[in-house]
C-alpha cells in the first residue's frame, strides 16, 4: 500500500464501508439480504470483479492494496477484506 495520508485517516470501519458499497453499488447485483459480512465469492465476486473493487479502493483512497491480501480466505466478506487491508496499511500484516 502507498499513500502514507491515506493510511493515518482511514479507519477500519470505513475500508469495511468502502468494501461493502463498492461491491453493493458497483460490482454486484446483490439483495437487500446482502450485508458486510455476507460471502463475496458466494454472491458472484469474481476475478474480473476482484480487480475492479482493487481499482475502486485506489481511485478512493489512494490505497494499493497488495495482490498477496487476495486469498479466499481474506475475501470472505466486505468486513474480512476491509479488514485485513486496515490490518496491512496499519503494519499488522
Amino acid at each position: 500500500m502507498t499513500s502514507s495520508a491515506a493510511r493515518t485517516s482511514l479507519t477500519r470501519e470505513a475500508l469495511v464501508r468502502l468494501v461493502f458499497d463498492l461491491v453493493r453499488t458497483e460490482l454486484l447485483q446483490v439483495g437487500s439480504d446482502f450485508t458486510p459480512q455476507s460471502n463475496l465469492i458466494d454472491a458472484g465476486l469474481d476475478s474480473l470483479a476482484v480487480t475492479q473493487l482493487l481499482l475502486g479502493i485506489e481511485e478512493r483512497t489512494g490505497l494499493w492494496v497488495d495482490e498477496r491480501l487476495l486469498t479466499p480466505e481474506n475475501l470472505q466478506s466486505a468486513e474480512r477484506f476491509g479488514g485485513c487491508i486496515h490490518a496491512f496499511c496499519s503494519g499488522g500484516a
